[in-house]
């Protein structure tokens, strides 16, 4: 029998962790490995539709501009909390020592296998191995030609405006330049994202 009408005591926790613990007593399916699965599928795919939409209503140019905006917006919005896991707050000065830690959590949270490939005094490189956003939704929903074709529009301008942002941010922009030369959706083999000094006159 199906149970009908508001429980005696309705959860509400105001904390998605805490609401999943409290759902779980009921419905054991919800665990912690569906609810991360399950919350990066809806991200993938409002993320992708997002970019279509605009696509339809403004042409391929003005859509990648905007999504460019969306993803500076939301870089914007999401940094205080990633100072905060490096133990700053905002107006405190961020070194590229702590510019590194930040980059790690920044996709190891999302499930992407991150590492420093090269730390020099002028140059720094990460290597991220996998991106479950594309390799497990995207190239499981769509065929390798409308996987290429998305990414060759958005991959790169997306994220060196996210790049270019927190350099912006932390004024770090003053002595390093962001570059992307390889994405993983793109060649099949990883995103590469380095850091180069630049050269003072």
């Amino acid at each position: 029998m199906v149970d009908v009408g508001a429980p005696a005591a309705p959860i509400r926790c105001q904390d998605v962790v805490k609401n999943y613990k409290e759902m779980q007593k009921t419905k054991p399916r919800y665990t912690f490995e569906y609810g991360t699965e399950a919350l990066l599928n809806v991200f993938t795919l409002h993320d992708f539709a997002m970019f279509h939409v605009l696509e339809e209503e403004y042409g391929t140019e003005k859509a990648v501009n905007l999504y460019a905006k969306i993803w500076k917006k939301r870089t914007y919005l999401e940094w205080p909390g990633l100072l905060k896991e490096v133990g700053l707050k905002e107006g405190d000065t961020v070194t590229m020592e702590d510019y590194i830690k930040i980059m790690e959590i920044y996709f190891e949270t999302f499930g992407n296998p991150i590492y420093l490939n090269e730390k020099t005094d002028d140059r720094v490189t990460f290597r991220v191995t996998d991106c479950p956003y594309t390799t497990q939704i995207l190239w499981n929903m769509f065929s390798p030609e409308e996987n290429l074709d998305y990414n060759n529009k958005i991959q790169v301008q997306c994220n060196t405006a996210i790049f270019d942002t927190m350099l912006e941010i932390t004024e770090l922009d003053k002595e390093w330049t962001f570059g992307f030369p390889s994405q993983l959706c793109r060649s099949g083999q990883y995103c590469e994202f380095t850091y180069v000094r630049k050269k003072m006159d």
